[in-house]
């Protein structure tokens, strides 16, 4: 398991607008080279986008799926790297002050790199993946945030 955290400089509702948004999710999840396609239903659960992910000439073609959602609190997706894994990333976000509290947890729940003997390394990339997407995820928020104001 992976746990990070930020604070980003916006309310809850215009943080989770982002996680709402299929195709932020190219700007700010570390890997993800283009979103293919997506459910217009996102994020209710059930609902899918498409995405490609990779670095230099390897490239995985698959899909994350809306598990839960809690708007603006919570949303639970599953993202599939088949053959390499599929993950449950939890998102959380608390208001506190003036700025949200972004809490990311990542479970390997299948597929070869939660096996015993390789998910302590592959949750330690995972922590360091997700250093980045948060903070991608909190420029993406803030510069939302920004474009807002008169």
């Amino acid at each position: 398991m992976a746990r990070n955290r930020t604070t980003c400089k916006a309310t809850p509702d215009r943080v989770f607008a982002v996680l709402a948004d299929p195709r932020a999710y190219a700007y700010f999840v570390a890997g993800t080279r283009t979103i293919r396609r997506f459910d217009p239903r996102w994020p209710e659960p059930g609902s899918v986008f498409h995405h490609s992910l990779g670095l230099g000439v390897t490239l995985i073609r698959d899909k994350t799926v809306a598990v839960e959602t809690e708007p603006p609190r919570r949303l639970v997706v599953r993202p599939s790297m088949m053959p390499l894994a599929i993950n449950e990333t939890i998102f959380r976000l608390r208001p506190h002050g003036q700025v949200t509290l972004v809490e990311i947890e990542e479970y390997l729940v299948a597929g070869p790199a939660s096996h015993r003997l390789v998910a302590p390394v592959v949750d330690r990339l995972l922590w360091l993946r997700n250093h980045v997407l948060l903070r991608r995820l909190r420029k993406v928020v803030e510069a939302r945030q920004r474009q807002l104001r008169p």
